[in-house]
């Protein structure tokens, strides 16, 4: 317990404020070897938990971030305990706690942006030293090119190298000139990259004050190399400038020497021009020897190198001459130049939308990284003036394309959302919708939906033509990503909202080109109910509308049903292709179109037609009792509901000691049986020999002739009835009709029914019966008189009663026929006491083929009752029968 008691108080401040390390690499450094991991991609931007851990000499830089703001660190610890301190002795152990303590303290002092800068000052606990900086990548140590302690954290190109090289003497200027200092320990390792690519000095444990405190010039110290004590606290010989070894001298120039050894280092795989093994000796061995090994670099580099690494210090370059050699020349370093924020935020507006111009078309010269961390934090800064914008968006999504999307909505996006909401310039709006399908790829989709879509709406309703020429370009790619709820409810709605206000050609076009690109994306509701109706409205006959309207209608014709089509798409076809202003080709077109889409209306409605008639087929009732036919014809009854397998259906169960068969079912049979027994009917049908004959009096002009007697079978095949169960008492008919023995006689009528007709030969179907009477019937002198039911047998009338054919024949040999029976208009229904009138010629017979538009009945033949041979049937036989209900 005492011991984490301790740790916690021991932590320092920065470790309690910060969230430090993480899952991140290790990289190592000459005086440590920890092992190598991983790093993200060269030229990315990486996130605080990406940043890997290296080494720069003993001390830990760790990526870290603030636990509040966020803000992003690298964190710098030296562990007091590290086992290469015991091995130094006492006095080798202050001088190191010396050189650390005063490079943090140096740059807690130094404020330049080419110096490291320092953000939480130097803590020191118990067990370390620690203190914080702005964020890191690498050191220039382990980014040379080829080198073999190179770790693939930052790729660097030649420009980045001039760039890294030419921020190096601004910050010696500024350590020679302002803060009056030697660096004296210039190299690879002292030389720290920022995440945002620039090269910062480092290592300034080792510093010398040209003047102390109190105005005097400060000794020569004679330089000492210990192998015991780590490198990175002692100068390193190979960079050290020959003057101050040998001529004992401070020289400022000592500095632009061990740059131009650093230089030679970072083309040259990271060895120096000369090896001295940490020896003096070596040192005065090297100084004043032609530099070997530079035949195959850029002559002005080596140019340049041989200006720097000279013998004489009054011969080198200075920190202001050395930005003005020509290998700095070249097109990309003056651009980088250019772009500098000291030099940019100087030039007039002019100057710099030319600049910008001109930048993208270098923009392929430069690296990824630099792309990334140099040049477009500058661009994303100077988009606070928005008349800037038109020029420096292009510029921004040319360098976004190599950008992940997590990037993108780090690094880009927070600069361009106040951006969607301005109209103004338009060519902002612009350069922003050129550049859509960019914004759609880097965003996830709600972002896309809540930022973006509202400059997509904002350019539809611009008043400046070429931006609504330009949001309609882009509408059809968003009908294929966005959903379709939003393209249904929001988008098309706008689009036909242009469609409909705009006064303009190019735009009415436009829009029409829009809707053809859609159609395949909307639904046949959506084009149905509100693309058809609003396409009818064109008035114009301008060909370039009616062209656009033609491919919309062409490609809408067959996605809409076919009553759309032949309703409202082919009528506004035809207007349009009489237009006066077509020429014969765009005429041909019409007519091809207007030809494809009639075809598919024939083709689709006669399919309909013939699917409509072949369900009402199927959906027809089908006659029972009669004989199977597998071809479509009459079904037999008793083999369908026996299975239709031949089984012969029982007589129904009998009840209460009575067999009856199939005549109980059989209403004519039933009524006038008697309780007599009836036996089975049998399938086949009688032979019918009967005539009806019709009274002789003349028959009014406006009936048809009569029909020829024809013969009728008997559709269920049941055995006549007996006429001696008729009772023929009860009633005395007022007319007769000659029958044949053997065929049964027509059921009487009910009393409560005026007259009686035949059915229909379909025993299932319900007779349509027409009566027509000229006018209402006059009854007897006798106002107590009830009317009398009257048969097809009747007497005492001065004009017999009329049959009329049906008025359409009956082309269905299962459907009731349709009788039309006239009546006198003088005579009063006759009384039955009346004598009988005999016919004088035969009538038809009871029995008629209904495809020969005469009568026939629905039910078997039943025994006449009119006969001197059947019974007449009594008033209880009759019961509640209604043959026509």
């Amino acid at each position: 317990m005492f011991a984490a008691a301790s740790s916690f108080f021991a932590r320092s401040n920065i470790f309690q404020n910060y969230n430090v390390g993480g899952s991140a690499s290790i990289v190592g450094s000459r005086s440590s070897t920890p092992a190598q991991g991983s790093s993200p991609n060269p030229g990315a931007l990486p996130a605080p938990a990406n940043t890997p851990t290296f080494f720069v000499g003993p001390w830990k830089v760790q990526p870290g971030s603030h636990k509040t703001t966020n803000k992003r660190v690298s964190v710098w610890t030296f562990d007091k305990r590290s086992s290469g301190l015991e091995k130094m002795g006492p006095t080798g152990k202050d001088r190191t706690f010396e050189v650390l303590k005063s490079e943090a303290t140096s740059l807690s002092r130094l404020r330049h942006p080419c110096v490291l800068e320092m953000v939480e000052p130097l803590e020191e606990t118990r067990s370390e030293l620690i203190f914080a900086t702005e964020p890191l990548l690498s050191s220039l140590y382990l980014s040379i090119p080829n080198s073999n302690n190179r770790s693939p954290i930052v790729e660097l190109d030649e420009v980045e190298i001039q760039k890294g090289i030419l921020q190096l003497c601004k910050g010696l200027s500024f350590l020679h000139t302002s803060a009056r200092l030697i660096h004296s320990n210039l190299s690879p390792e002292s030389i720290l990259i920022t995440t945002a690519g620039d090269w910062k000095i480092g290592g300034l444990g080792l510093t010398i004050p040209l003047m102390h405190p109190d105005g005097q010039p400060t000794r020569w110290e004679f330089p000492t190399f210990d192998g015991r004590v780590m490198p990175y606290i002692q100068r390193s010989f190979d960079y050290m400038a020959p003057e101050y070894a040998l001529d004992e001298t401070l020289n400022t120039a000592s500095d632009l020497y061990s740059l131009g050894c650093l230089i030679y280092a970072v083309h040259c795989k990271g060895d120096p021009p000369f090896k001295t093994h940490g020896s003096l000796g070596g040192l005065r061995d090297a100084a004043g020897r032609p530099l070997t090994g530079i035949s195959g670099l850029d002559k002005d580099l080596q140019a340049m190198l041989n200006a720097l690494i000279t013998r004489h210090s009054t011969n080198r370059l200075t920190p202001s001459s050395l930005p003005s050699h020509p290998f700095f020349s070249s097109l990309p370093i003056s651009t980088l130049n250019f772009l500098d924020r000291s030099n940019f935020a100087a030039k007039s507006r002019e100057e710099k939308i030319s600049f910008m111009k001109g930048l993208i078309s270098v923009l392929d010269r430069f690296s990824e990284g630099l792309r990334v961390r140099k040049i477009l934090p500058s661009l994303l800064e100077e988009m606070k003036d928005t008349q800037l914008l038109p020029y420096i968006l292009p510029n921004v999504f040319a360098i976004s394309r190599v950008l992940s999307p997590t990037q993108f909505a780090a690094l880009v996006l927070p600069s361009l959302k106040p951006l969607f909401a301005i109209k103004d310039p338009p060519l902002n709006m612009l350069t922003l919708l050129n550049n859509v399908k960019i914004l759609q790829e880097k965003t996830e989709k709600p972002v896309f939906l809540e930022h973006v879509m509202p400059l997509i709406y904002n350019a539809l309703e611009s008043e400046h033509t070429i931006v609504q020429e330009q949001a309609l370009k882009v509408v059809p790619d968003l009908c294929e990503t966005v959903d379709y709820a939003e393209v249904q409810g929001v988008l098309f709605p706008r689009v036909a909202l242009v469609f409909t206000k705009t006064k303009v050609l190019s735009v009415k076009v436009a829009t029409l080109s829009t809707f053809f690109i859609m159609v395949k994306t909307l639904d046949q509701t959506v084009l149905t109910q509100k693309l058809v109706p609003l396409l009818s409205k064109i008035r114009t006959k301008e060909p370039a509308v009616m062209m656009a309207t033609l491919l919309v209608q062409e490609a809408m014709g067959f996605k809409v049903d076919r009553e759309a089509v032949a309703m409202a798409v082919l009528p506004q076809l035809w207007q349009m292709a009489i237009g006066p202003l077509l020429n014969v080709e765009q005429f041909h077109q019409f007519m091809g179109v207007i030809k494809k889409l009639g075809d598919r209306v024939e083709r689709e409605h006669d399919q309909f037609l013939r699917d409509s008639q072949r369900l009402e087929d199927r959906s027809a009732i089908p006659v029972s009792g009669a004989a199977h036919n597998p071809v479509g014809g009459e079904v037999n009854f008793e083999n369908l509901v026996g299975g239709g397998d031949g089984v012969t259906v029982k007589p129904d169960t009998v009840i209460n000691g009575s067999s009856k068969g199939w005549d109980e079912d059989d209403v004519w049979g039933s009524i006038f049986s008697n309780d007599e027994t009836i036996s089975t009917p049998t399938l086949s049908p009688p032979p019918v020999t009967q005539t009806i004959s019709l009274p002789s009096t003349p028959m009014a002009s406006s009936n048809l002739a009569p029909r020829p007697t024809v013969l009728s079978r008997n559709p269920l095949g049941a055995k006549p009835v007996s006429s001696s169960s008729l009772n023929t008492s009860a009633f005395n008919p007022t007319s007769t009709t000659t029958l044949n023995s053997s065929i049964p006689s027509l059921r009487p009528p009910p009393s409560n029914n005026l007259f009686s007709t035949s059915t229909s030969t379909n025993s299932y179907s319900t007779p349509n019966y027409n009566l027509n009477i000229a006018r209402p019937l006059s009854h007897s002198n006798n106002s107590n008189s009830v009317v009398q039911p009257l048969s097809t047998q009747y007497g005492g009338l001065s004009q017999p009663m009329q049959l009329i054919q049906p008025s359409q024949p009956t082309q269905n040999p299962f459907a009731a026929p349709n009788y039309n029976i006239s009546l006198p208009q003088s005579n009063p229904i006759p009384s039955f006491s009346s004598p009988p009138l005999q016919p004088s010629k035969p009538a038809p017979p009871p029995f008629f083929n209904p495809g020969m538009s005469v009568l026939a009945p629905s039910k078997p033949p039943q025994p006449t009752w009119g006969g001197t041979t059947t019974n007449k049937p009594n008033n209880n036989d009759w019961g509640d029968f209604d043959p026509l209900g």
